[in-house]
């Protein structure tokens, strides 16, 4: 008699873990801080978060990356509570609170040095190799601009806060175009005559500004936190958006204070704070309204020329010249001979070809594919295979023009043309 196979006896077993991805995935989204150097080391309290590390020895600075993937790891980073207020917790907890999966943190700890103190010579020196490690990513400053006030009724114009900011972009910002990287940093509180100058001065940098707008009661509740991280992680956690405007969407806020309202602004209206023009037409406004969300007026980068290249087209833009930084790496130990230019030419057209498909890049008049012809320049001195390519960045009709130049044994160069 055959047995009946419903019969079988059946084991299901139900587990639940956070997703998480390998350690050799690049982060979408890297924040950078400066923890008090007592502060718990999350790679030794987490050993799983951990992705790479400087030496550690006990009184010497040291810095460390980790990926964190709960809200709950956030606790152990400081706050804004601390004798030098930090929003670092605040920004990695609202990031992931948000709903993106992972955020790489970047955590220098040196003895004596606040959380702003990013343009010191020895923070830089510990954290500019680990940049070389996380190309493409968006990378956010939360603390920089500090000391940053506890709350929204304290924030003011500050001297040092504008020396801060100042600094810290200009030891950073040129790192920003060298590994494809797009920096958010907050707009700090100036008068308008002093907003111009200053923005103006950091035109040219691969960076947005980001600020906050709205009623006084949803500015008290987060008109103290990070912008440029809300942004960041609003930006990172939308991969199916590449070339579409970021204008008009609303965030969800989590977190913020809780604030107690009494009858009296039942009897007045209370206006928007009034930013001034010079905030609107250089940095990312997110205004913000009585139901906790946060609606995105304007998505600039300060990269020149101005106004033509907002965070959709430089994103673009870089995934293109990084997907072509990474084929040409390939050949840079290759002879220097017609068929590897060959071979680099098709390699090249294949790296495209997904751009191309999506209807992301066409030709440079805007019809067909993209021109790409390679070339085998021989020298005595220096020898190399390079690129010439012509096309347009849709839906933007940007033309762009790139030479790919690989030296024998050098790392390869794309420039601009």
């Amino acid at each position: 008699m055959k047995s009946n196979p419903l019969e079988k006896r059946l084991n299901i077993e139900v587990s639940l873990a956070r997703p998480r991805s390998p350690k050799e995935q690049l982060p979408r989204v890297v924040v950078i801080g400066i923890v008090p150097y007592d502060a718990p080391i999350i790679s030794q309290v987490s050993p799983a978060a951990s992705i790479r590390s400087s030496f550690w020895r006990e009184g010497h600075p040291y810095v460390e990356q980790v990926r964190l993937s709960s809200p709950a790891q956030s606790s152990l980073l400081p706050g804004i509570e601390l004798k030098y207020p930090s929003r670092l917790r605040d920004a990695v907890g609202g990031i992931l609170g948000s709903g993106v999966p992972e955020v790489d943190c970047l955590l220098a700890r040196i003895p004596g040095l606040k959380p702003w103190d990013f343009s010191e010579q020895e923070v830089m020196e510990m954290l500019v190799p680990f940049f070389n490690e996380v190309p493409g990513a968006m990378i956010v400053f939360p603390d920089a601009g500090g000391p940053w006030p506890r709350s929204w009724q304290a924030i003011h114009d500050n001297p040092e806060q504008r020396r801060n900011l100042l600094n810290t972009i200009k030891a950073y910002g040129p790192l920003f175009a060298e590994h494809f990287q797009l920096g958010f940093f907050d707009a700090i509180s100036l008068p308008e005559d002093e907003a111009f100058h200053m923005f103006n001065s950091l035109v040219g940098y691969d960076i947005s500004l980001c600020c906050w707008s709205g009623t006084e009661v949803q500015l008290q509740s987060h008109g103290w936190r990070s912008a440029a991280a809300t942004m960041a992680g609003y930006v990172s956690k939308r991969t199916d958006i590449i070339t579409q405007s970021f204008v008009g969407h609303k965030i969800s806020l989590v977190g913020g204070r809780k604030i107690v309202r009494n009858r009296a602004h039942l009897l007045q209206d209370v206006p928007d704070k009034v930013l001034s023009s010079h905030y609107e037409d250089f940095c990312i406004v997110l205004d913000l309204d009585d139901r906790g969300e946060a609606q995105i007026l304007s998505e600039y980068t300060m990269r020149r020329p101005r106004f033509e290249w907002n965070i959709p087209v430089v994103r673009t833009v870089k995934a293109i010249h990084q997907s072509m930084k990474r084929a040409a790496d390939m050949f840079v130990f290759r002879e220097v001979k017609k068929v590897e230019a060959v071979a680099l030419e098709k390699t090249m057209e294949m790296v495209l070809m997904p751009f191309y498909e999506r209807g992301i890049l066409v030709g440079s008049n805007g019809e067909g594919a993209p021109s790409v012809r390679g070339d085998a320049l021989p020298s005595h001195s220096k020898p190399m295979l390079s690129v010439d390519l012509s096309a347009m960045v849709r839906p933007w009709c940007q033309n762009i023009s790139l030479k790919v130049m690989v030296k024998s044994g050098e790392e390869s160069v794309i420039e601009e043309v």
